[in-house]
């Protein structure tokens, strides 16, 4: 008996473990994000297209003592500009919220918008503990998924001699018909749809018009890859009529895409010149040149008869002349 309880009590003089009296090092600090969203939306300017995306995060320290923390960002694919929050202090027992800035632009080097249907990218966050300025071991890492916000910008436009405008000018005489096709551009990043067209018509009621879609509407328009990249969107004929007048006509035709951003229009003006004003000035300009040969014609005309006399009035003054001599 003497002996067990000797053994017990050797058996309590052993010291314990220091690792099995402190805390998990894993545990003594931990650090997320101040989130539960699995991706963040770099929201973009409409004008710009430029962002800034705040990122929360938090840092729990477990530990009595305070500790240092310094940062180190990475992206996958894309570079952006970051601002973290350089090396913090975080006070034992204590949880602090910090911020990560990120900021750059939606368009990559060629100016062409990232497709916000497809981009993806991730930013990872080191958080390294700084122990008398040198990083230890227990350093830790979070991760947030990276989208871009969507803008929808679709442009319609008149397609004339290879080129493209959203104003566009053509002559035509009465009672004759033109066409000229209309093309889509998608300035946006996301995929978009023309849903619905209305042309409108001023100064020239009598101007007859009609559109026909090259294909059923809606219209799917993919995100432009290069600057000059469009899509058919159908054939606009017009026509007027033998009767009518020389006048500049104005035709609005405007796309309703499905999304909710603005229509948008493109303005065609119709410079339409009278058939009777083209034969007016045929006929003009024929007068004019009967009338500069009748006027040339009657001064030769009215030269004669003066002529004419002046020999009568010589010839009987030689008359008499030679009968006295004789």
């Amino acid at each position: 008996m003497k002996r067990t309880i000797i053994a017990i009590f050797l058996i309590s003089l052993i010291p314990v473990s220091t690792s099995a009296q402190l805390p998990n090092p894993e545990i003594q600090w931990t650090a997320d994000w101040n989130t539960e969203d699995e991706v963040a939306i770099m929201q973009l300017s409409e004008e710009t297209y430029s962002f800034e995306l705040i990122l929360e995060f938090w840092i729990n320290n477990n530990r009595l003592t305070p500790i240092e923390v310094g940062f180190e960002v990475e992206f996958e694919d894309v570079e952006f500009s970051v601002d973290d929050p350089g090396q913090v202090s975080v006070e034992g027992n204590s949880n602090k919220t910090f911020e990560l800035k990120i900021s750059g632009s939606g368009m990559d080097s060629d100016g062409i918008l990232y497709n916000a249907d497809t981009f993806s990218e991730t930013v990872t966050m080191k958080l390294i503990e700084l122990i008398a300025g040198q990083a230890a071991d227990s350093s830790r890492e979070i991760e947030m998924n990276l989208k871009f916000s969507k803008i929808y910008d679709l442009v319609v436009k008149y397609e004339g001699g290879g080129l493209t405008s959203s104003n566009a000018e053509v002559p035509m005489k009465s009672g004759t018909t033109k066409t000229i096709n209309l093309h889509v551009f998608n300035f946006g990043n996301t995929d978009d749809a023309v849903t619905k067209t209305s042309i409108a018509v001023s100064r020239c009621p009598q101007l007859d018009y009609s559109f026909e879609p090259a294909s059923a509407l809606p219209i799917v328009i993919n995100p432009s890859v290069n600057s000059d990249d469009s899509k058919l969107l159908g054939e606009l004929e017009f026509s007027t009529t033998t009767s009518h007048p020389t006048k500049e006509c104005i035709l609005e035709f405007t796309i309703y895409p499905e999304s909710d951003s603005f229509s948008s229009y493109a303005t065609l003006t119709i410079d339409v010149e009278s058939v009777e004003t083209i034969e007016e000035e045929q006929d003009d300009n024929t007068d004019d040149t009967t009338n500069t040969g009748t006027t040339d014609l009657e001064v030769e005309s009215s030269s004669l008869p003066a002529f004419s006399s002046f020999l009568c009035i010589l010839t009987l003054l030689f008359s008499a002349v030679i009968r006295r001599n004789s």
